[in-house]
Formats: C-alpha cells, structure tokens, sequence
C-alpha cells in the first residue's frame, strides 16, 4: 500500500468513528429524554399512590366509625325492645286484674286497683237525739 491508500484508509476509518460516536451521542441524548420522561411519570404516579393511600385511610376510618355507630343502634334496639317487653307485661298484668274484678266483683284475694273500685258510699253521721 502506498502512503495515499494508507491516508485514505485512515480518514475513512476516522470519518466512520466521527459517525458512530454521532450514533452514540444521539442514543445518549434519548436515553436521557426517555430517562427524564419515566422519571416524571414515576413522580406522578407516586403523587397518586400517596393521594391513593390518604383515601384509603379515609375509607378505613369511616368504616370503623360506620361499624361503631352501627353497634350502638343494635344496643338501642335491643333496650326498646326490653322496655316494649315489660311495658306490653305490665299492660298484661292490668288488663288480666282488671277482666277477674270484672268476672268476680267479690274476690277478695285480689286487691282493688285505685281509681278503678267502685265509688265508697258516702256515710251519713246520724246525729243522736238527746
């Protein structure tokens, strides 16, 4: 090879390497955009994971407050039914004194309810004669 080829072969060579560290320097700049572009979407989605969570908090809170409130209904419900039970016992009870007074007027075992005996006849004081 003359010393011609040999300087063409090495300015072809050099031309080929200024093209592939062009290549390089431009897959470089990509990476860097892309880089740049994941790690925004990275940041959003952990914006959206943190606002995820807060929610989630939330809901858990106001589930538990839910239940609570729930279980103090239950409790009033069973109590008015407690009280409605002794109430509808004691209206029983009544109505049973008041049908055998009714049925037996006599009965002396059974007491009088105030308010419903008959009216006590009014005593007259004789007055003596002197």
């Amino acid at each position: 090879m003359t010393n011609q080829q040999l300087m063409d072969s090495g300015n072809r060579m050099m031309d080929e390497t200024d093209q592939a560290i062009e290549r390089s320097k431009q897959v470089v700049h990509e990476t860097i955009n892309v880089g740049t572009e994941t790690a925004a979407v990275l940041k959003a989605q952990t914006e959206q994971m943190s606002r995820i969570v807060n929610e989630l908090d939330s809901i858990h809170f106001s589930i538990k407050k839910a239940s609570q409130l729930v279980k103090e209904i239950g409790r009033q419900v069973a109590t008015d039914k407690c009280i409605m039970a002794m109430l509808f016992l004691i209206v029983i009870g009544v109505i049973a004194i008041i049908i055998v007074k009714l049925v037996n007027p006599n009965n002396k075992d059974i007491r009088d309810i105030p308010g419903l005996a008959p009216p006590a006849m009014a005593r007259r004081l004789l007055s003596n004669p002197r």
